[in-house]
């Protein structure tokens, strides 16, 4: 009994020692819990300087690589400047080099060559192109329907308008003196549209030199209730051309259109023409604008340009002066005639095939013949239409030693053959 009482007792104390030994045990083990994380803080906050610091430092190494490529750029760009500064001057005042291809390397035409290709060019679209002449000819009751009730007709739009309004001339305006004038001639001036009606409508005897004293006579003339003719209608292709946009021009001509018994018919092709009339010249020509697109072409129109795929000529040439003839009376067709049929007939005696003024007329011969033949009343109509004639080139002048003029066709015989034979009276 006794030795199991000491066994207990010594369990007993084993389990209190057991006891003292985990209470001493566990603040040692906080104690060593708390030492370790302070060393991981530390550590924590050292790698963080760490990587502070070499933020710090990338960022540094990126600004100055920064400045450095913004310094290159400057540079280069300072650099680029100059040289093209350089470039500019080295350009001005080296050497220019230009290229051998120019425009006198190119075959230059004959007007033959350039007319019979122009005629074999193929023509678009005819068919429909037919349908739209037929259209505006539909039209002419109501254009002369606009005339006789005081307004002017102003034709535009794309492609020639020539052959329309002369069609429309000769269909409906009947009723009183037609004029026909080409302003897209070089030579064209309102003085010569003036003596034209001065000398050929009017027959007066006496032109003035004064051009507001002719306009004013032809408009006191269709406003007298004496005169031989009712009424004047002037037709003008291209009254936006070259020779009649200028100032007295537009003014004379406004002033015709504004008169009694005067209609006035014109075609514009400039895009910019209406800049040509101001307030006052509108309200005089009283315009009603018609769209009258054609797409015809502008051979006739263009015939009288210098191209540079011809030879240049000093004259007008056979094809011109076709186109001249077909756009005058029948008076002025039998003037050329007249003087043409005498150059061949001399040209045949004297054997020669180039002109001169030894086959050509001298004036008073040259108007004893035309007024035999009624083509000119007067002396006046007589040179109003050789000034015409010679404007256009279609005719000649030389003065003889003994001051007098002769006229003469520049046309070699065979040429001047063939435009005789197919100009009709």
């Amino acid at each position: 009994m006794k030795k199991k009482r000491r066994t207990s007792i010594s369990l007993a104390d084993s389990c209190l020692a057991l006891h003292d030994d985990s209470s001493q045990r566990r603040p040692m083990a906080r104690k060593s819990t708390h030492k370790s994380r302070d060393s991981d803080a530390e550590k924590e906050a050292s790698d963080t300087e760490d990587d502070l610091d070499e933020l710090e430092h990338v960022e540094e190494e990126d600004d100055e690589e920064e400045e450095e490529e913004e310094k290159e750029a400057n540079e280069e760009a300072n650099a680029g400047q100059v040289d093209s500064y350089e470039r500019y001057f080295q350009a001005v005042h080296g050497k220019s080099v230009t290229s051998n291809q120019t425009l006198s390397n190119l075959p230059v035409l004959e007007p033959e060559e350039f007319e019979q290709l122009l005629k074999s060019a193929p023509v678009k679209h005819q068919r429909e192109v037919s349908n739209l002449m037929a259209h505006h000819e539909r039209c002419f009751p109501q254009w002369y329907f606009e005339l006789c009730n005081g307004f002017n007709l102003m034709f535009f739009g794309y492609g020639s308008k020539r052959q329309l309004l002369n069609k429309f001339a000769m269909d409906t305006l009947r009723d009183g003196v037609l004029i026909v004038a080409n302003g897209y001639f070089p030579t064209m001036s309102i003085k010569d549209l003036l003596l034209k009606i001065l000398v050929g409508a009017i027959d007066v005897d006496h032109v003035p030199s004064n051009l507001h004293d002719q306009v004013n006579l032809v408009r006191d003339y269709f406003a007298s209730p004496k005169r031989n003719y009712d009424k004047l209608y002037l037709v003008v292709h291209n009254l936006d051309g070259p020779s009649l946009r200028n100032e007295a021009a537009q003014s004379a001509l406004s002033l015709l259109a504004e008169a009694d018994n005067i209609s006035l018919v014109a075609s514009m092709d400039h895009g910019h023409a209406g800049l040509l009339w101001d307030n006052v010249k509108t309200a005089r020509f009283n315009w009603v604008y018609h769209n009258a697109t054609t797409f015809d072409h502008y051979l006739v129109e263009t015939s009288f340009e210098h191209s540079l795929m011809m030879q240049s000529q000093k004259h007008v040439g056979a094809r011109g002066i076709q186109y001249v003839l077909a756009s005058l009376t029948n008076n002025a067709r039998g003037i050329f005639r007249l003087l043409a049929e005498h150059q061949l007939m001399e040209m045949d005696l004297q054997q020669a095939d180039r002109p001169s003024e030894n086959v050509g007329l001298a004036f008073h011969q040259y108007y004893d013949q035309c007024r035999e033949a009624f083509f000119v009343s007067s002396e006046i109509a007589m040179r109003s239409q050789l000034v015409e004639f010679k404007d256009h080139q279609v005719i000649t002048t030389k003065r003889q030693p003994d001051g007098t003029e002769v006229f003469f066709i520049a046309l070699d015989k065979n040429t001047l053959t063939d435009i005789v034979a197919n100009t009709t009276e």
